[in-house]
């Protein structure tokens, strides 16, 4: 990214976005990010993983032997596979059962609750329609 402190300096010398956009082979607008009040010095992006990476550690909290695609449903993870992988290989040994402790099972896991459920009653439904003067809440 361009050095937005040189950008500044150039700004406050007098330069207009325009021409600092031009000497420096920037973007108007990257110029204009660089002049932004609260602006950082550097440019900073967040990875999908650092995002990420609270969650992967509470579902290893839980279960440390449970494989890559099944944190990634329980997580909803939506990017590359193998970035998700490498953040499990990191994180998993610190969550492993030491010598003498047994692993929890993992066949009952649940990915969430279903909270106030209301059974819906309806009477006659033809296919496709259903006849709102007969549903009973």
């Amino acid at each position: 990214m361009h050095d937005r402190p040189a950008l500044r300096i150039l700004h406050f010398g007098g330069q207009g976005v325009r021409e600092i956009s031009r000497t420096q082979r920037a973007s108007r607008n990257a110029v204009r990010r660089a002049l932004a009040d609260g602006s950082r010095d550097t440019y900073y992006r967040p990875s999908a993983t650092e995002e990420a990476e609270p969650a992967v550690r509470d579902v290893l909290a839980d279960y440390p032997h449970m494989t890559v695609a099944d944190i990634a449903v329980m997580i909803d993870w939506r990017h590359s596979r193998r970035q998700l992988s490498d953040l499990v290989a990191r994180l998993r040994p610190g969550y492993l059962p030491g010598p003498g402790v047994e692993a929890r099972d993992i066949l009952g896991i649940h990915t969430g609750t279903l909270r106030n459920i209301r059974e819906i009653k309806a009477g006659t439904m033809a296919i496709g329609t259903l006849k709102l003067g007969e549903v009973h809440l």
